[in-house]
């Protein structure tokens, strides 16, 4: 038997197992979109749903060709929803979150008490035969720069939930009611579907009404608060945060399943944060991670303040060569 006909032979054995491997790699790639194309419907993204059903017709045309058939005749109504929600924009964004809890230097405990939340939520079935649902608010303090927004964010990629940032300047109004108002709409959108809520600055909206000059409105702004937390679904993660939690309403802070601090860093997290920043992945050929200790001893105020300065770093590398780095951690330093 010659080389070329065993050749052949394998051709012929191989082929039709390629051929099965591409069809259930195909066939399980249309079946991680269909969550995404559920949720582009509950959420009113119509153009996102269409899109997600013109992606799955593409991976099973071949495989499955009646069935993409259907599909391109039938799914654009069917995907659009009964009830159309329109997001306020200029109250909220709708974001994919981009990185998960472990790009957070968190402390240990924080880190195991979030991973904790996140099991909740992904054993939300377990839960409901017990006639439990997932803890699900959330309020971050303490002091500015230290990682509370992103792990707000880590949050909703870890529980691939949309992740839906407040914007404070579109909320706070000065008309009497308006900001009440924004806050029914904006708690409203949240519960259309599994999302990740977050507001930042929040003692601007939750302040103590005992203490308040101006009892008034921000009485009222208060109260409803207090009742919208109380309606929030199990199914939207509210997570909330303040430089100012002293400022709080006593009986906001109680509507919180978790309260957690992100305190100001101690060197092991600045070293963590700086051999990360340093770390030869961040800087292709080159390993700075011998200043991560240098960088790490430095009375910077947050991780923030940590993070730019390796920035800078490694900005002199690429563009210095790296001559200018001894000359920037002194610079800090002073």
């Amino acid at each position: 038997m010659t080389t070329d006909t065993l050749f052949d032979m394998e051709q012929t054995v191989a082929t039709p197992a390629s051929a099965r491997d591409r069809k259930k790699g195909a066939e399980a790639n249309a079946l991680k979109l269909l969550p995404k194309i559920i949720e582009a419907a509950r959420w009113g993204q119509q153009d996102t749903a269409e899109k997600i059903g013109r992606d799955i017709v593409q991976l099973i045309e071949t495989t499955h060709p009646a069935v993409a058939q259907k599909i391109l005749k039938q799914f654009a109504a069917t995907m659009r929803p009964a009830k159309v929600v329109h997001r306020p924009e200029a109250l909220v964004d709708f974001c994919e979150a981009r990185h998960g809890l472990e790009d957070v230097i968190l402390p240990e405990a924080v880190d195991r008490e979030c991973r904790a939340i996140v099991m909740e939520h992904q054993r939300a079935n377990e839960l409901a035969q017990f006639k439990l649902a997932p803890r699900h608010k959330i309020l971050l303090y303490g002091p500015p720069g230290n990682g509370k927004t992103l792990l707000a964010e880590g949050l909703a990629k870890e529980l691939d939930l949309p992740f839906l940032p407040v914007k404070y300047a579109g909320m706070i109004e000065s008309y009497l009611g308006s900001t009440g108002k924004n806050l029914q709409n904006i708690f409203d959108y949240a519960a259309t579907a599994p999302c990740v809520l977050f507001m930042d600055e929040f003692d601007g909206v939750a302040i103590d009404r005992g203490d308040s000059k101006d009892v008034g409105e921000i009485r009222r702004v208060t109260n409803q608060l207090l009742i919208l937390l109380d309606r929030l679904p199990p199914t939207c993660m509210f997570v909330a945060a303040t430089n100012a939690d002293e400022l709080l309403d006593r009986a906001i802070q109680r509507r919180f399943d978790f309260v957690i601090e992100l305190p100001s860093p101690t060197r092991e997290l600045r070293l963590r944060c700086a051999e990360r920043e340093l770390a030869p992945s961040m800087t292709p050929g080159h390993d700075l991670t011998c200043h991560a200790d240098a960088v790490a001893g430095l009375s910077l105020p947050n991780l923030s303040g940590l993070v730019k300065l390796c920035q800078r770093i490694r900005r002199d590398l690429a563009l210095n060569g790296g001559s200018g780095v001894q000359a920037i951690i002194a610079d800090a330093a002073n």
